[in-house]
């Protein structure tokens, strides 16, 4: 496939942004400039403009969409300090993932039905462990990947509806997020805690993530976010399925870290998993505070 012509490129993302900033002009309620905003990223970052503009020109088109942001910012709260604002709400739903809900839409790739079994075995030779059977079920769909339900709560009979902004507060309390990916890590990436920790300059013994994990070469991490938030398959224990902790590398009073969240095994932890029910916002459908669709 020839690559865009730059020229062409530049004239399309100009009257993108040409377009965004006059729909803002004309909108009239805030979920206008969230279909706008929404518009405006997936065409742009479809593009790719960093890969086929000229610097200067990028830079230049990289300009004109930052002011576009901008101006939709700036109706945004016109607008909502214009309107009376219903009390922000979040629902979380009742029921767990199955194995056919857990990944975002899209369906299963043919080809990596396939191989699926074989990369599965050949990343557990490589780690030296067996992976518990409901995630070899995932994985046999698909080579990880993003999903919706991240939440888990230590709370009984933990509330599923919040208002307002102590509501909202208290659900980030509540429901905490336990796949701090958002999703699982791909096979050939799975790798132990430990050898990611070699690779790592602590300054000191004392603040290296050993010094708070002994087990650290007996982790597997299936999802993290950066360096801080570890969700580990634990196999030091001689239980024959591994136990699921969340690390936090960052500690509040200093140190090595520490372990904030604990589930017996993976299919404990899978069945406690929930999202974000989907609510409305000016007629834009939410799953949490990530847009779903123009219309509801």
């Amino acid at each position: 496939m020839a690559p865009p012509d730059p020229t062409a490129l530049a004239e399309q993302l100009g009257r993108l942004v040409d377009e965004i900033t006059a729909g803002a002009a004309a909108a009239r309620t805030g979920g206008d400039i969230l279909r706008l905003r929404d518009r405006l990223n997936r065409e742009w970052d479809g593009a790719k403009p960093g890969a086929h503009l000229s610097g200067e020109t990028y830079a230049a088109m990289r300009r004109r969409s930052e002011a576009a942001h901008t101006r939709l910012t700036e109706r945004f709260v016109a607008l909502k300090d214009a309107t009376s604002q219903p009390e922000p709400r979040l629902v979380i739903e009742p029921d767990g993932p199955t194995l056919d809900s857990f990944f975002e839409p899209g369906g299963p790739d043919a080809v990596w039905v396939a191989e699926a079994e074989t990369a599965i075995r050949t990343a557990e030779a490589r780690l030296g462990v067996t992976l518990p059977e409901t995630l070899r079920a995932l994985y046999r769909r698909r080579n990880g990947g993003a999903t919706d339900f991240f939440l888990a709560t230590d709370v009984p009979d933990a509330p599923l509806a919040f208002e307002g902004e102590e509501g909202l507060g208290e659900a980030d309390e509540v429901w905490r997020t336990v796949l701090p990916g958002f999703g699982l890590t791909a096979l050939e990436r799975l790798e132990s805690l430990g050898a990611i920790a070699n690779g790592i300059d602590f300054g000191s013994d004392e603040e290296s993530w050993r010094a708070a994990l002994p087990e650290i070469d007996r982790m597997i991490p299936i999802s993290h976010h950066g360096s801080d938030l570890w969700l580990c398959l634990t196999y030091a224990d001689p239980d024959p399925e591994p136990s699921v902790v969340l690390f936090d590398s960052t500690a509040p009073n200093g140190g090595p870290g520490r372990t904030t969240f604990r589930r017996p095994d993976f299919a404990d932890f899978f069945a406690g998993l929930r999202r974000y029910g989907v609510t409305v916002e000016d007629g834009v459908a939410m799953r949490g505070t990530r847009l779903l669709g123009a219309e509801a």
